[in-house]
């Protein structure tokens, strides 16, 4: 069987050429003008990235409203091949994605936060998913107790709020893949 690879190798170089073709971001030209510098080289950040972020305020379900902007920061360096991309202590923008306030029947508060994005080292922003939930103890047992002993009365008794203290820790991931500058 005869094979010509001139027809492989033309669309080979056409499938090729497609994609650079279609860059046309910003962050995507910087990335190619270091690609061929000697003094900056891109390294890419893969989406799905695990990075430990902490919040920077006591938080309770009595007193946040959902959509209410929170602080956290970014634990430790993240590095690559060297190079750190996102610095330690670096702050990390979030709210508020849920409140549920304590309520009558012993039933506790629930409070539910959310990260969206940080800076990296050259200022290029990468968006971030993660939340973290916490709920409040129960007192259904102790309300329903005291409702029968106080004829209903004692049924007004409330769960405890959530909170979330300064400090703690979790893990967040990145949404895309972005590629960051860096000295060589």
């Amino acid at each position: 069987m005869k094979c010509s690879f001139r027809p492989i190798v033309l669309l080979a170089a056409t499938l090729s050429a497609i994609p650079l073709g279609a860059q046309s971001t910003r962050a995507d030209e910087r990335a190619a003008a270091a690609a061929n510098s000697t003094t900056q080289m891109p390294v890419v950040i893969p989406a799905g990235t695990p990075l430990t972020v902490a919040i920077d305020q006591d938080l309770s379900s009595a007193s946040v409203n959902q959509g209410e902007p929170v602080a956290f920061h970014l634990t430790s360096d993240y590095s690559e091949f060297g190079h750190v991309l996102i610095k330690g202590g670096t702050p990390v923008e979030g709210s508020v994605a849920h409140v549920a306030r304590r309520k009558a029947g012993g039933n506790p508060g629930a409070l539910t936060v959310q990260v969206s994005s940080v800076r990296a080292v050259d200022g290029t922003e990468i968006p971030l998913r993660g939340t973290q939930k916490t709920v409040g103890k129960g007192r259904q047992s102790q309300a329903a107790a005291l409702g029968l002993l106080t004829l209903g009365i004692g049924a007004t008794k409330k769960g405890l709020s959530a909170t979330i203290k300064a400090g703690t820790p979790f893990t967040v991931f990145t949404d895309v893949k972005r590629t960051i500058v860096v000295p060589r």
